[in-house]
């Protein structure tokens, strides 16, 4: 379940140029402390994750970012375009642009 949500909250920060710790608390009904673990997780796992303090600042994934690059393997990319691509809304069809290439 975790490797879920950790993912969910990537793609959740995929799809958004910036975004609060709260949003993401409320977006899958976890507390923000949960939120700041995770993306700790995913910031030691090497996805360049920034976030900044203050009125203005917020959670942010590196522009142009591309997923392919780092983490996934051949098969695992495949299988993720197989699984995104059977869902033709242009938010997903973004999320698939922005993570592999």
């Amino acid at each position: 379940m975790k490797q879920y949500l950790i993912f969910g909250i990537f793609l959740f920060l995929a799809n958004k140029e910036k975004t609060t710790a709260k949003e993401i608390a409320e977006n899958f009904e976890i507390s923000p402390r949960s939120v700041y673990r995770y993306i700790d997780e995913l910031s030691m796992a090497g996805l360049p994750i920034f976030t900044q303090l203050g009125r203005y600042g917020g959670i942010k994934l590196m522009k142009n970012f591309l997923l392919e690059k780092y983490v996934l393997s051949d098969k695992e990319k495949q299988t993720l375009k197989n699984a995104l691509s059977s869902n033709s809304s242009p938010e997903v069809q973004n999320i698939m642009n922005k993570i592999i290439a």
